[in-house]
């Protein structure tokens, strides 16, 4: 249905951006968005967007708009710290917001449970935000920390998740947790259970997809698994205004 975290060339991803808008086209998703990177808190920023190249994102998305029957919207994945936001210059539809970093800990990849520390800095990298958009991949660590190690219930969780809802944040529905095998989306389903549970609705849904094939990839999975949760809608933003589309 919707898919609004895609990666193209302009950062680490493998395609083109009419590549990414031609696959959702054909998997029938009726939104996609383009989300690029843009985080000058990762070491490696060969494989992010540059701001002298934001002007260029910017033009090729808005030319490739009119050209397929599908809302396509443009977005970056901004990386935040708790030290602050370098917010780029440019109208965007909507964040997906990613704490990939935490100061003094260059990679959390070394850590056998990174979880602690790595809420603490989410939730205070997040009451910064003042624009809409997505906390994006909350446990995306799974990936990378040894045995795959999930965060677990509690107070910290709850701290954060409190601290999007408060900051009118959405949660991302990030597919990719099926892609790498975890046996789940990321986050897993008792967090949005439990975002759910505080008050939370603003749930989008998102591939994370860094190739055209993989665009809306375990979408029908993901909408399945939000019925079964109660979730009525999903939602996306254009301009500063959340979008809604029944499920």
């Amino acid at each position: 249905m919707i898919d609004i975290h895609n990666h193209t060339i302009f950062s680490d991803g493998k395609d083109s951006m009419a590549d990414v808008i031609q696959a959702a086209v054909e998997r029938e998703l009726k939104v996609v968005g383009i989300s690029d990177h843009f985080d000058p808190y990762l070491l490696r920023q060969d494989v992010c967007l540059q701001p002298e190249g934001v002007n260029s994102y910017l033009r090729e998305i808005e030319r490739l708009k009119g050209s397929y029957p599908i809302t396509v919207l443009s977005g970056l994945e901004l990386g935040l710290q708790s030290t602050g936001i370098s917010w780029p210059v440019g109208d965007f539809d909507y964040y997906i917001y990613s704490v990939h970093t935490v100061p003094g800990f260059p990679d959390l990849r070394d850590m056998e449970d990174p979880w602690d520390i790595y809420l603490e800095e989410a939730a205070m990298a997040v009451e910064l935000i003042d624009k809409p958009g997505f906390l994006g991949h909350l446990d995306f660590l799974r990936r990378h920390i040894p045995g795959s190690k999930p965060p677990s219930p509690g107070e910290l969780m709850d701290i954060l998740l409190k601290q999007i809802i408060a900051c009118n944040v959405g949660l991302e529905f990030n597919t990719s947790g099926w892609m790498y095998r975890l046996g789940d989306p990321t986050p897993q389903p008792w967090v949005i259970e439990r975002y759910l549970e505080l008050g939370g609705r603003l749930i989008t849904i998102g591939s994370d997809s860094h190739r055209a094939i993989s665009v809306g990839k375990y979408n029908s999975d993901a909408l399945n698994l939000l019925r079964k949760l109660g979730v009525s809608e999903i939602f996306y933003a254009v301009k500063d205004r959340y979008m809604s589309i029944p499920i």
